[in-house]
């Protein structure tokens, strides 16, 4: 063996081993990379996972009480969508032409003055005006439309509400999961308003005697467009819910009625000076120094990850092609096989080596199978067939005195063929 080849030998064999510095020297590379992309992201965790709102009918709100499906439906379909706790915002945003305005919750936070500002903005375009439930509020916008409060108390409407009217929107929608309050003209027959969906069910009667007069129109879903601003009602907020908007005609009816424009304001007000507190969110409890020292961090850990990534030393030139006698090739493959104690890729080469030497022996085509070679060696030698198939195909080395072993009987089988 030529020195060179002693060396090659020596230097892949299984009792080399690698310092234990030098393994953490190659590592510390992912090491210092895995904690920069951990602290990364605790830090935009920290930032970003409060930002959602859980207020019910909150736009931005994913729970289940939430109306982010809503907002999201309506752009999907191609429809402007601004969402706004601010009042002046929402004020300029419904001046513009084509648009609705849509209060989901929390009209009783809304002032007179309030209400007369934003109407005057929906005026200035013929725009419209879609609230949610307003209860006993509704009475701050318009005196044309009120609670309704003639039905008996003893009434149990069923779970879905059919349309009852005659309005296409309706119609199109078909039934509607039912809720809890109903709606009516305030004075008999008014024009211009018109009345869906109703209570219909055991115990759904009109009483006299009552605010609203028996035979009044009354629904869930009550349109005004003989006011000083177009207005809808609607009575059921499980509509526009992501737990509910999916539910029988609901989506139908809300997006129907809210894609009648252009552009749709999503205004969700606030009760200013309020004595409660929202609870402190995870950024609160961050001191201001720590989102500072991730800036830092992370200009300073590049550089680190340059500097130990860069390469030692020149580069090794070598004349190409570099030619590799086929016995240094064959020595590297076997100290590679000891070194990993890869026993079946070795005996898979040997097989393989032994069929080849074989077929060529037997005057087989070199595209021949196993199978058709075991056979003929069967034919050839009279050895038995499930020998020869346990020997070149099933039998696996778990040891060196196997693998061994299994060479031995290939040699042993190949000797035999004239």
């Amino acid at each position: 063996m030529s020195a060179q080849l002693d060396v090659a030998a020596r230097g892949t064999r299984s009792t080399t081993r690698i310092p234990l510095r030098t393994r953490l020297r190659s590592a510390s590379v992912w090491i210092v990379a895995a904690f920069v992309v951990l602290i990364t992201v605790i830090a935009l965790v920290l930032l970003t996972g409060d930002d959602e709102s859980e207020e019910p009918l909150h736009y931005d709100s994913t729970a289940r009480t939430g109306t982010k499906a809503l907002v999201e439906t309506l752009r999907d379909h191609d429809v402007d969508v601004t969402t706004t706790e601010d009042q002046e915002q929402a004020r300029t945003a419904a001046a513009r032409p084509d648009t609705t305005l849509l209060i989901p919750t929390n009209t009783g936070a809304l002032s007179p003055g309030d209400i007369a500002g934003l109407q005057y903005a929906l005026r200035t375009h013929g725009n419209r005006l879609v609230l949610v439930d307003p209860g006993p509020s509704i009475t701050e916008f318009t005196d044309r439309i009120t609670v309704n409060d003639n039905l008996s108390p003893l009434a149990d409407p069923e779970a879905t509400s059919p349309p009852a009217c005659a309005s296409p929107i309706a119609r199109s929608a078909g039934a509607v999961t039912t809720g809890d309050v109903e709606y009516a003209e305030t004075k008999k027959n008014t024009d211009g308003i018109a009345a869906c969906f109703p209570f219909t069910g055991p115990g759904v009667d009109e009483i006299d005697n009552a605010e609203v007069a028996p035979g009044s129109a009354r629904g869930q879903v009550v349109t005004d467009s003989g006011g000083s601003v177009p207005l809808t009602v609607l009575g059921n907020p499980a509509w526009v819910t992501n737990e509910h908007i999916d539910e029988e005609g609901n989506a139908s009816l809300v997006l129907s009625q809210l894609s009648q424009t252009q552009n749709v304001v999503v205004y969700h007000p606030t009760f200013d000076g309020s004595d409660e507190q929202s609870p402190p969110t995870t950024i609160d409890f961050v001191p201001d120094w720590f989102l500072a020292g991730v800036l830092w961090l992370i200009p300073c850990v590049l550089v680190l990850l340059l500097v130990i990534g860069r390469r030692f030393g020149p580069l090794a030139i070598e004349q190409l092609p570099v030619i590799v006698p086929a016995v240094e090739t064959v020595h590297g493959r076997a100290a590679l096989s000891s070194r990993s104690h890869d026993r079946d890729g070795a005996l898979h080469t040997l097989r393989t080596g032994a069929l080849l030497r074989i077929a060529k022996r037997l005057s087989l085509s070199p595209d021949a199978r196993t199978p058709d070679i075991i056979a003929r060696i069967a034919a050839t030698t009279g050895a038995d067939p499930g020998y020869l198939h346990h020997v070149f195909v099933t039998a696996s080395a778990h040891t060196d005195t196997e693998l061994i072993e299994l060479v031995h009987q290939l040699t042993q089988i190949e000797s035999e063929i004239p």
